[in-house]
């Protein structure tokens, strides 16, 4: 039958003493106290049935038998460090996370995704949604999608897509008005508004020429895709933000009555920190987001 394994924690404390040759060194490298390590030493040597270490009041001496034993279990430590280092390594090789907006990430790249895995099915990638930006020096994440015009210190960023945005309704919001409807027909209705994008209605009323926009009926929402179920459901206009939509307007749950469409030098882009760029699964991530790019056009509006 094989011995019994001896117990860990004496182990490490006799490995590291023996480095060192000071239970004082020992135990300031494993923040512990000098009576914890010498306790633990005790307790591998009473398992042992002998001395390792020949105590003299000038110091520690290794015995023959703790000489061979301490040299085995530094080999041994240093194969398990570096065999938990190489784990680490291939798991963050394989695992690719992404902090972004939830409606970006369920709206326009959760749909695209099994291309990516197709092409490259030996990445995992996780999604981490949130409503602000990623901070890559307090968070676990290669990559981040952030909303803006593209500049920010120390950051590789790639347009995803600019916005473009227009007013959409449920078809069944206009069937009452028994002509084609003009962009002021828009004030008879409830205006959709997401609290954090306040200017969105404002800046299309203005490119449309609509004046009086004060008087509408307006209802403030926290969620882009609380908005978009809201004007699904027959509740009013949400501004559309069009690469959001392409499924809702192909299937006609939704409609953009108006030509009018507010173009902007500012949208989504993928940032990831200019020292990580060229890491292997991140360079595959930003090259097949290049091609996404390369190959889409604008979506056609359905009306």
């Amino acid at each position: 039958m094989a011995s019994p394994f001896p117990p860990l924690n004496p182990l490490r404390a006799f490995e590291v003493a023996a480095r060192h040759m000071s239970f004082t060194l020992a135990a300031d490298e494993l923040c512990v106290t000098q009576g914890a390590v010498s306790r633990q030493v005790k307790a591998l040597e009473d398992h042992l049935g002998f001395q390792l270490f020949q105590r003299h009041p000038r110091g520690l001496a290794l015995t023959q038998s703790g000489r061979i034993y301490a040299a085995a279990l530094t080999d041994s430590f240093e194969q398990i460090s570096q065999a938990t280092d190489e784990l680490l390594a291939a798991r963050n090789e394989t695992s690719l996370t992404i902090k972004g907006y939830t409606t970006f990430l369920n709206r326009w790249l959760l749909p695209r995704l099994p291309d990516f895995q197709i092409r490259h099915p030996n990445i995992k990638v996780q999604f981490v949604a949130a409503s602000g930006s990623v901070n890559f020096d307090r968070e676990e994440a290669d990559i981040g999608i952030r909303y803006g015009k593209g500049h920010w210190r120390g950051l590789v960023s790639e347009p995803v897509f600019n916005d473009r945005l227009t007013p959409v309704c449920s078809p069944r919001l206009l069937e009452g008005l028994g002509r084609a409807p003009v962009p002021s027909d828009i004030l008879a209705f409830p205006l959709l508004h997401l609290r954090r994008r306040q200017h969105d209605w404002a800046d299309w009323l203005a490119l449309a020429g609509v004046e009086g926009a004060e008087e509408a009926e307006t209802l403030y929402l926290e969620e882009l895709a609380i908005a978009y179920e809201c004007a699904i459901s027959g509740y009013g206009f949400a501004i559309g933000q069009i690469e959001y939509l392409a499924a809702e307007l192909a299937e006609g749950r939704l409609i953009a009555p108006f030509e009018t469409v507010l173009e902007r030098d500012i949208g989504y882009h993928l940032i990831v920190p200019a020292s990580r760029a060229g890491i292997s699964k991140v360079e595959a991530f930003r090259a097949w987001m290049r091609e996404l790019r390369a190959r889409s056009g604008p979506d056609e509006l359905s009306s």
